[in-house]
């Protein structure tokens, strides 16, 4: 192999696999021209015969004949999925490749063990398109804020849950019509419940979180919840109020915890995160030394995912020219523990679908006055004796583990006709 020439291997042809092979291609010359480097695609491989037919020339019949191929020096996976992917990328560790990768579940499952691996070996894994898409996320905290003590993270990291959220907020419409926008316009796929959930979200805030604080948590040990719950009388009631309601992935550390959560928030109107609109994906960081920072752009999509992948291969080809093998750790921060989320501790938003008839707003505020939960502000428009009627209650910081257990309290009145939606706050921001 001639010094100045890396020889690629593709593992899945995807929309994300096939728009980066595509790019690879056209953009070839241009790459060597400014990088002294000729990036080669050799072999690609899909299950899925269609997918692979677009590349025929280049196609093989199993994973195995690019994980043994000599010649590859850079392995791109981009199946998706968790224990074949982690299969297949160990056998590529153990012949001596580097990894470059977009599955976030997989790095947020097992990125431990597959750096250490890589380590071992002295190999590279770039996983980049992992999070934001085409977003530069993971490098800057990588490198450009390696400095810095990074104390909060806040991300809008998942495209179909913030265009619902934009159609529910722009056009009233209700969840299941802007999910069902979002599907006609290949916005959400077929089956969206890792988006509509959480998790995807929660795959990628764990991500940054361990390259932040050098600690991977699963995705079991913290609060993970989805934008099922919230329903057009939500976004128009936190808009009356100041606030726009978005999907948030947070990890904010102070001292030696660390508390990671996903769940829906309102966020002030003036924050530059309220206005992130669509599929567009956004990061929020603080630091000690760079204060307050945004990253914004394209989250999704086969060529904002294939931009990511594009600069990870030229990473990683720059270091195997190099042939002096740079180790890579992120170092955990001494007795880093993860705050129970219990225990966290933020303003919140109620809203109860009560009977309306005198009493009752004496009742829920009894409960919440004996669990410590100070309301500061309170709506009811609607005057129904025979109904249930919606009233709206923002209130002071109260602890987490209070609101549980006085909401089960109030949930349990006769007068509650349905369960009370439960919205928390993010204030103190630029």
């Amino acid at each position: 192999m001639s010094k100045n020439i890396i020889n690629i291997g593709v593992i899945g042809c995807g929309t994300v696999g096939s728009s980066f092979i595509k790019n690879l291609i056209t953009k070839k010359k241009i790459i060597k021209r400014k990088t002294g480097i000729e990036i080669n695609i050799s072999k690609v491989f899909d299950k899925d015969k269609n997918k692979l037919a677009q590349f025929k020339k280049l196609s093989v019949n199993s994973a195995n004949e690019i994980i043994k191929n000599r010649d590859i020096d850079i392995i791109v996976e981009l199946i998706g999925g968790i224990d074949y992917a982690y299969e297949l990328i160990l056998k590529a560790i153990e012949k001596g490749k580097s990894i470059v990768t977009a599955n976030k579940a997989l790095i947020s499952k097992y990125g431990e063990i597959i750096f250490k691996k890589a380590s071992e070996k002295n190999v590279y894994i770039g996983f980049e398109a992992s999070v934001a898409g085409a977003i530069p996320i993971i490098k800057s905290l990588k490198e450009s804020f390696i400095g810095n003590k990074i104390t909060k993270i806040l991300g809008i990291l998942n495209g179909t849950t913030n265009f619902i959220l934009s159609e529910m907020y722009y056009n009233g419409t209700s969840f299941n019509d802007a999910l069902s926008t979002a599907k006609k316009l290949g916005y959400a796929e077929a089956n969206p419940i890792l988006d509509i959930t959480g998790n995807d979200t929660a795959h990628k805030i764990l991500i940054l979180s361990y390259i932040s604080s050098g600690k991977l948590f699963s995705i079991d040990e913290i609060s993970v919840e989805g934008i099922y719950g919230i329903e057009p009388i939500d976004i128009n009631f936190a808009n009356e109020l100041g606030y726009r309601i978005k999907l948030l992935g947070i990890s904010k550390k102070e001292n030696n915890q660390i508390e990671i959560r996903v769940h829906p928030v309102l966020l002030p109107k003036s924050h530059i995160l309220s206005l992130v609109e669509g599929i567009n994906n956004a990061v929020y960081v603080e630091g000690d030394m760079i204060g307050k920072s945004l990253f914004y752009g394209e989250g999704a999509g086969g060529d904002a995912a294939s931009s990511s992948v594009i600069s990870d291969v030229i990473d990683i080809s720059k270091k195997i020219i190099s042939k002096q093998f740079i180790e890579e750790n992120f170092i955990s921060e001494n007795n880093l523990n993860l705050k129970p989320f219990d225990e966290i501790e933020t303003k919140y938003y109620f809203r109860f679908t009560a009977i309306d008839k005198p009493g009752v707003l004496a009742k829920i505020s009894k409960i919440l006055g004996d669990n410590n939960i100070s309301i500061l502000s309170v709506i009811q428009k609607q005057d129904n004796p025979k109904q249930a009627v919606p009233i709206i209650m923002l209130t002071h910081k109260a602890k987490e583990r209070n609101v549980k257990k006085a909401i089960k309290m109030i949930d349990k009145l006769e007068v509650i006709k349905k369960p009370t939606i439960i919205i928390r706050l993010e204030e103190n921001l630029m």
